[in-house]
């Protein structure tokens, strides 16, 4: 794989972080946005949450994300994104800044990491693997 084609690999990542960002913003009426992300032998590695794998089971995670927190707003920032010499599966680190609202609390704004792991599938890329953990405190 030659530098412009690793360049043009991780501008593609970049502008699917916005794509989700602003999908998955947009709450359950993009449900099947956001789902589409995702391989279809993808999963979720959330905090608090059993792992989700396939899509039926990521669809799942997804609603009850945003039933739990209303008015979901999230921005993916990616500071490094590292793609296989082969082409075809790469890395994606950052922060996250993600806000909603709970009950008794109000709108809770909360910064996080994230690991995303993304493969080609069919010429596009996709997520395999969505891992997050929170910079707050329990």
């Amino acid at each position: 794989m030659t530098v412009q084609e690793m360049s043009a690999d991780e501008e593609a990542i970049r502008k699917l972080d916005a794509e989700w960002s602003d999908a998955a913003s947009g709450g359950v009426a993009n449900l099947d946005k956001v789902v589409a992300f995702y391989a279809p032998n993808g999963s979720t590695v959330w905090p608090g949450a059993p792992a989700a794998h396939g899509t039926k089971n990521i669809r799942k995670a997804w609603k009850n994300a945003f039933e739990s927190f209303k008015d979901l707003k999230l921005k993916f920032g990616p500071t490094r994104i590292e793609v296989s010499q082969g082409g075809d599966m790469a890395s994606d680190f950052g922060k996250v800044a993600m806000e909603y609202t709970k009950p008794r609390k109000g709108r809770v704004k909360e910064q996080a990491k994230y690991v995303v792991v993304w493969i080609k599938v069919d010429g596009a890329w996709k997520v395999l693997y969505d891992c997050y953990n929170s910079n707050s405190e329990a």
